[in-house]
């Protein structure tokens, strides 16, 4: 169904608004997005735009972002430290200090059997909790994550619900937003 708006509106060439509760409809459809709650625009500007720096937990749940709440102070190596609501500590390279709600997207979250030595700071070893394949990829929740992996890459796990693994992401994915 998107296809076939995407080329009817294409072909009629004219300024159209587009209202919709899917932001997949509307990334998929649109030059600019405005995300509009209770009349008020929260935030305007390109799909990427909205993903790349939401202005607030919502336009970031909005976009598909998991919010962690919890409270951040300055900590090591410049980084800020985020004691999570869910008990875990996290790691961004956004300075943020008291409540905050931290935002991550599925895609930056890799998922591993054990801890892996690499460049991520951010590891939270907990079980799987759901795993749902979609197509070519595969969605899981790992503790209170959300990670989007490839389907291949979940085969070569062998992962399955109960399992424990490690769900790992970069400071600079953590995204910080005030509550």
């Amino acid at each position: 169904m998107r296809a076939e708006l995407y080329e009817l509106l294409a072909g009629l060439a004219i300024p159209t608004v587009l209202v919709t509760h899917d932001f997949e409809d509307a990334a998929a459809l649109a030059d600019r997005v405005g995300v509009i709650v209770e009349g008020r625009i929260l935030q305007e500007g390109t799909p990427s735009g909205l993903v790349a720096a939401p202005a607030d937990p919502f336009v970031a749940s909005f976009t598909g972002a998991t919010l962690l709440p919890g409270t951040a102070a300055p900590g090591r190596d410049g980084l800020t430290e985020i004691s999570l609501d869910a008990g875990i500590t996290a790691w961004s390279t956004d300075h943020g200090q008291g409540r905050v709600a931290l935002s991550i997207y599925p895609w930056e979250v890799s998922i591993a059997r054990e801890t892996p030595a690499d460049t991520a700071v951010n590891h939270v070893r907990a079980p799987i909790v759901s795993l749902v394949e979609l197509g070519n990829r595969v969605r899981l929740r790992v503790g209170p994550l959300a990670a989007e992996i490839t389907s291949g890459s979940a085969s070569r796990l062998g992962l399955r619900e109960g399992e424990i693994v490690v769900a790992s992401f970069k400071a600079t994915a953590a995204r910080l937003l005030p509550l």
